[in-house]
């Protein structure tokens, strides 16, 4: 199988993954053969691509790190800003993952626009639990900062959308509507006796560098909690390779350079690390632009180096490990 945007997909494809509305219905069953009727539909309700099969991507697995149930679940929770059900949600991602072999990540955003900010927050969680994993954290830690990840950005539900979803530069009285986000999550959660102080911490710190330079305190890198450099970390990364109605989304590649060129300015190291050792900047079944002009599909990550995957040329089928072919790199992942 294989994810394409969904303007790719071709009348008669075979849908390889099922597709749910916002409330977790199921709309269409794998192996539904989409016509053009369907196909239409659901770019009016606004899914940006589909897994398919076809012939090309025959013997391709994408396993998906979250149940769609759960995905959706999620976001519904977030939506109605129903605290007690996004602890329940961070608590059973923490659990599908620990449950996972491979726990590097391989996630596709097929956000619509409007939905961005909350299957944002739900990317960040699975991001921040996963590096949490590799850093050592136990059980109870993970449960935190799932729920402290998750609901970073819950904040922005009081943000009108014209400014979220603004095209053009943000004016200075609107970026200080955007900065007080991290306050108004945490105001949103203090309250609640449920949530422990260092998930209200690091909901209220996710925006701070480790240089002072950050917001709303001007913290310096010792005194920021490491659920909130976690989070740090993991938001950057995903809002840079997210497509945006301002922005096309960043190659994966050139957004963990990022992340790395701004080590101890923005960002822990240590964190950092963690994020390159665990993140597949290319999942599998995406289709990618390689340096010849090629299309390509990832085929498999490679778990030494998931920035050189194998990949199968879309129109000579031929297979190649990125590992093993040095003349070869990726240069965007095709939307």
């Amino acid at each position: 199988m294989r994810y394409l945007p969904i303007h790719q997909i071709k009348e008669e494809s075979i849908l390889a993954i099922p597709v749910y509305n916002d409330s977790g219905s199921i709309l269409l069953n794998a192996n539904t053969i989409l016509k053009r009727s369907y196909i239409n539909r659901l770019a009016v309700l606004g899914y940006a691509g589909l897994y398919i099969y076809d012939d090309i991507s025959n013997g391709i697995v994408v396993t998906e790190l979250l149940t769609e149930q759960l995905k959706r679940n999620t976001v519904n929770a977030l939506k109605s800003v129903n605290l007690d059900a996004c602890r329940a949600m961070a608590h059973s991602i923490v659990d599908e993952l620990l449950n996972k072999s491979d726990v590097s990540i391989d996630m596709v955003n097929i956000a619509a626009f409007d939905n961005y900010t909350y299957i944002h927050c739900l990317n960040v969680a699975v991001l921040s639990v996963i590096v949490g994993i590799g850093m050592g954290l136990n059980y109870s830690q993970l449960k935190e900062i799932s729920e402290a990840a998750l609901l970073h950005d819950i904040g922005k539900v009081s943000i009108s959308l014209d400014i979220l979803n603004k095209k053009e530069k943000l004016t200075d009285e609107e970026m200080k509507v955007i900065r007080t986000h991290s306050q108004e999550g945490h105001d949103i959660i203090k309250d609640n006796y449920m949530i422990s102080g260092l998930v209200k911490n690091a909901v209220l710190s996710h925006h701070e560098n480790e240089d002072g330079s950050g917001y709303p305190r001007q913290l310096i890198g010792k005194h920021i909690h490491l659920y909130a450099k976690i989070i740090h970390v993991c938001d950057v990364y995903d809002a840079l390779v997210s497509n945006r109605v301002y922005r096309k989304a960043m190659n994966p590649a050139d957004a963990l350079e990022y992340l790395m060129s701004n080590c101890c300015i923005m960002f822990d190291i240590n964190c950092v690390k963690k994020a390159m050792e665990f993140i597949s900047p290319y999942p599998t079944g995406i289709t990618v632009l390689l340096s010849n002009g090629e299309e390509a599909i990832i085929v498999q990550q490679n778990k030494i180096y998931h920035g050189r995957p194998k990949v199968v040329i879309t129109k000579t089928k031929e297979e190649i490990d990125l590992m093993k072919v040095f003349n070869l790199t990726i240069v965007k992942i095709l939307t």
